[in-house]
């Protein structure tokens, strides 16, 4: 994942508006939208650096039309674990039960594979964050997120270490 971005709107509409023209302005990937409590909600998404910076604008822009903007932030070339929290979030986050209803692309359902036969089973996003973890694979940045499944699979097949 190459960059972060959040925005949090007082209110779920904002925050619908916000992914919506976030979404339209730049090729990015939204990662989930998670009540957090207090009326507040957030949205993130990930892409190329100047994409993020692009759809946080616009989803900025976009939300303060119909709600209040609480905060945002782009965060270039995030630490690994942090991509892994929040792509997984932790179940002790406040709003674990509302943000299970509403994360409809959360790793925990779909678990690292152990075999390269359960990689058929697995969805593009999840393909893709495993394509993206690994350091050797040929494919990088827009080429993972425009791959399709595949592809992907062929490109995990490659650099499968059983070990890693």
């Amino acid at each position: 994942m190459a960059a972060v971005g959040l925005i949090e709107t007082q209110g779920l509409v904002g925050v619908i508006e916000a992914a919506d023209a976030a979404a339209k302005a730049a090729h990015i990937e939204l990662l989930g939208i998670e009540q957090v409590g207090a009326g507040l909600v957030s949205v993130r998404f990930s892409g190329e650096v100047a994409a993020v910076q692009v759809a946080v604008q616009a989803g900025v822009e976009a939300a303060l039309k119909v709600s209040q903007v609480v905060s945002h932030h782009v965060i270039p070339s995030p630490h690994l674990d942090l991509n892994n929290l929040l792509q997984d979030p932790s179940p002790t986050t406040p709003a674990t039960a509302h943000h299970q209803k509403t994360e409809t692309k959360s790793t925990q359902q779909h678990p690292t594979p152990h075999t390269l036969n359960e990689l058929d089973n697995l969805p593009v996003i999840r393909l893709r964050q495993l394509v993206r973890q690994m350091p050797n694979a040929a494919l990088k940045g827009r080429q993972v997120s425009r791959a399709n499944k595949k592809a992907l699979i062929d490109e995990l097949r490659r650099n499968w270490s059983p070990n890693a």
